[in-house]
């Protein structure tokens, strides 16, 4: 386990003068999040509470545990969990009541799919976004990535290259692997702080082996909510070209104030529509991932059975009745959810931009609870490329951007997504997710703060 000489909770909590919380927070609860109470107030979240911290340390979270188990921090020295795309809150208390009152019931046999809840599901898309969505032309999967291998497997033989805008999700390079096709990568472009598609290169990179496109709308890990007129300008290119265009919507439900999603599914040209499938779930809404729930529709009758003819989704009854009950009941809670997690963005643009120089951030998200983060001048301070450059020469490949998250890990106890994973225009980027207690992210963003501007930064060990 490594030694975190430079961060240690009991006392980050006593420069912040709470050392009285010390033995008043409960045993495996973040403490660096409690301290985040004298740093930042507490958020008027109305009927839900967001803003106490939520430990999920010893839990097998993947976002804190699987930090913890690196070996470059540990349970007493992490202060956040930023990287993997779930969130900290508590869910909604109507997902709770629906499953606790299943778990009377002490038989787990077969269960029929319900009518209400396609019902529900498509209520939800007409009610939120105005989109119908036929019946008969939309299927359950066991979540978006086995709704994507479906459609590739129909669409893209092996060997064959899907087109992605870069940096995109890094889940869809897994996806690839799965269905043995290949990556065709068009790197977006950066204008006024905002990404957005390179329409030219874009298209330059469809050749004849490339069927499918796979969307991000909103875009992880940018946060770009797509407009309509960029929506369907590349539309018309896949149209033209003959590419299908694999629509992973997932993160829809996720828009900051004064902004606005677009589903690819409304745009007013149906010969654009009809040339795509569209992936959803309730789990990044709702924060039910591992509940293994999710759906795709399409107005092509074509390619839904195409791709339905490839999907085998073993749901779980937990997973139908979570979801079902998050869109009869959650959507309250998730309003205040978007309401706040935006005032976290607001507060991660202001105190990086006033307080952590080394760190430059882009635009504010549009859409997500992502914030994608330019560490170029860290990766530089450490002597990232060099310590990465050594480890591969020795038989380990290690990219920069590795280095700067064990960095990061050891010295500040945060962990952030290394950006070489989501391809192309990824390099000395790092993906940060903020949908956690305001408290927490204070602490965080301070301590990242005070390990950033040590004057011995150079030479701080991993």
């Amino acid at each position: 386990m490594a030694q975190n000489d430079g961060l240690n909770r009991r006392s980050f909590l006593r420069n912040a003068g709470l050392t009285a919380l010390v033995g008043a927070v409960a045993p495996g609860s973040s403490l660096a999040a409690a301290a985040g109470a004298a740093l930042v107030p507490a958020a008027d979240t109305g009927k839900f509470d967001f803003d106490t911290p939520y430990s999920r340390i010893g839990t097998d979270s993947t976002k804190w545990d699987g930090a913890i188990n690196t070996g470059f921090t540990d349970k007493d020295h992490i202060v956040a969990g930023m990287g993997i795309a779930d969130m900290d809150f508590r869910c909604a208390p109507a997902i709770t009541q629906a499953l606790q009152e299943r778990m009377k019931h002490d038989v787990w046999g077969y269960m029929v799919m319900p009518k209400s809840f396609t019902e529900g599901i498509i209520a939800w898309n007409k009610k939120r976004y105005g989109v119908d969505t036929d019946p008969a032309l939309m299927d359950i999967s066991t979540g978006v990535h086995p709704g994507l291998v479906a459609a590739l497997r129909a669409f893209s033989p092996p060997g064959s290259k899907v087109l992605l805008t870069t940096p995109t999700y890094n889940g869809f390079y897994g996806d690839l692997r799965n269905t043995g096709t290949l990556p065709e990568e068009s790197v977006m472009k950066v204008v006024n702080g905002r990404f957005t598609f390179d329409f030219d290169d874009f298209e330059h990179r469809i050749g004849r082996d490339t069927n499918t496109f796979i969307l991000c709308n909103p875009q992880n890990p940018t946060g770009n909510c797509w407009t309509p007129e960029e929506l369907t300008r590349i539309g018309e290119i896949c149209l033209r070209k003959r590419v299908i265009v694999l629509a992973d919507e997932i993160h829809c439900d996720w828009t900051a104030k004064g902004q606005k999603y677009t589903p690819f599914a409304s745009l007013p040209n149906k010969a654009i529509v009809n040339n795509s499938l569209t992936f959803k779930a309730a789990s990044k809404s709702f924060g039910l991932a591992a509940m293994k729930c999710a759906w795709y529709y399409s107005t092509n009758k074509d390619l839904f059975m195409a791709t339905k003819a490839n999907n085998h989704a073993d749901l779980t009854t937990m997973g139908m009745i979570a979801s079902k009950a998050a869109y009869s009941g959650g959507e309250e809670w998730l309003n205040q959810c978007v309401d706040y997690v935006n005032g976290n963005h607001d507060l991660v643009q202001s105190y990086i931009k006033a307080n952590i120089p080394l760190i430059k951030t882009y635009a504010k998200a549009e859409g997500t609870y992502l914030v994608w983060l330019d560490i170029t001048q860290v990766a530089d301070k450490i002597g990232a490329k060099e310590k990465a450059a050594a480890e591969t020469k020795a038989g380990r490949t290690t990219s920069p951007e590795q280095i700067v998250e064990r960095w990061l890990l050891k010295n500040a106890g945060v962990a952030l997504n290394p950006g070489h994973t989501y391809g192309a225009g990824g390099a000395n980027h790092m993906r940060m997710n903020i949908a956690l207690s305001r408290k927490t992210l204070q602490a965080a963003l301070t301590s990242m703060q005070n390990a950033l501007k040590s004057p011995m930064l150079s030479t701080a060990a991993l």
